[in-house]
């Protein structure tokens, strides 16, 4: 009888089907760990529709739902605060 790490996550066998180019990709990006890369990517949505639902719950719906575009102006103010900060102007401002 094998033990299992209690803070190991359980894992279950399963059995599923792709196409052969998706396949090939997956194997390609698995780094010999394709059950490991398929679940990273699982992993991943599951996290976006915690935080989707998350946003809901506290009213971010309709009108004030996040859009695509709206997290495209977000990453790219990130990306300049960034950039500023990398080059040596993302000090505080005096009061």
């Amino acid at each position: 009888m094998t033990t299992r790490d209690p803070g190991e996550p359980a894992s279950a066998r399963t059995s599923i089907s792709l196409p052969v180019d998706l396949a090939e990709f997956a194997r390609s990006r698995a780094a010999g760990n394709t059950s490991g890369y398929i679940a990273d990517l699982i992993a991943e949505d599951r996290r976006r529709v915690q935080v989707w639902e998350r946003l809901a719950e506290h009213g971010y719906t309709g009108d004030k739902a996040p859009t695509e575009e709206g997290r495209q102006r977000a990453r790219k103010l990130l990306e300049r605060r960034r950039a500023k900060k990398a080059a040596g102007g993302g000090g505080q401002r005096a009061a």
